[in-house]
């Protein structure tokens, strides 16, 4: 007897410890499950309210000509320094021009001004006309300013600028170059190099 009622202590102490073992495993599996989903809010939180990012922007305006520029991104932040910039990710952009070929583009990044609409595209930078295909890792673009920051700031207007990098494609030849302009309202290509000894690098692609 007195030893049945020993394996009855043992059996019952065993299994207190079992049930203590499986409730603070439990326990400490939801504690950190719980910690860490408050890290991703918390994370999110930062993202979204400490950096003021904004997600899905997506901007357009029309010129005197009627042609239309839109520009659309994943993720934005406005500038601290400036409340006009933009700083964009993964940007889609497009010239819809009026009785013309529009342009496509696309980015990694870029700086956007809110009020003047001037772009600066930052890295895999893509642009396609027709059948043309231009890419690069910088892009300037700026369509119709006033005259007061004309006069003032001596701008340029109406211009696509493409640097470093760059290759223009089209079916039948490449070229690589330095610098390729678009002029946005006669649509004609000037491509060249910074340094006037170098030369444009053409190569046929038909064989």
């Amino acid at each position: 007897m007195q030893k049945k009622t020993i394996i009855q202590i043992i059996l019952l102490s065993f299994l207190i410890l079992v049930t203590f073992l499986t409730l603070n495993i439990f326990y400490r599996e939801d504690q950190i499950k719980e910690n860490t989903d408050n890290k991703i809010l918390l994370n999110e939180k930062i993202n979204n309210e400490g950096e003021n990012l904004i997600k899905d922007i997506s901007y357009s305006s029309i010129n005197t000509k009627g042609d239309m520029y839109k520009i659309t991104a994943e993720y934005g932040k406005q500038s601290l320094e400036n409340p006009d910039l933009m700083y964009l990710t993964n940007v889609k952009s497009s010239i819809i021009l009026k009785n013309k070929s529009n342009i496509n583009l696309t980015s990694k990044f870029a700086y956007f001004n809110t009020k003047t609409f001037e772009t600066t595209f930052l890295d895999n930078i893509q642009v396609k006309r027709n059948d043309e295909v231009l890419t690069g890792n910088k892009l300037y673009l700026v369509l119709d300013l006033d005259e007061n920051e004309l006069e003032s700031l001596n701008k340029e207007q109406n211009l696509l600028r493409i640097s470093e990098d760059v290759i223009f494609k089209k079916p039948g030849y490449n070229l690589k170059a330095d610098v390729i302009e678009i002029d946005l309202i006669s649509k004609n290509l000037k491509i060249y190099m910074n340094n006037k000894l170098n030369k444009v690098i053409g190569s046929s692609t038909v064989k």
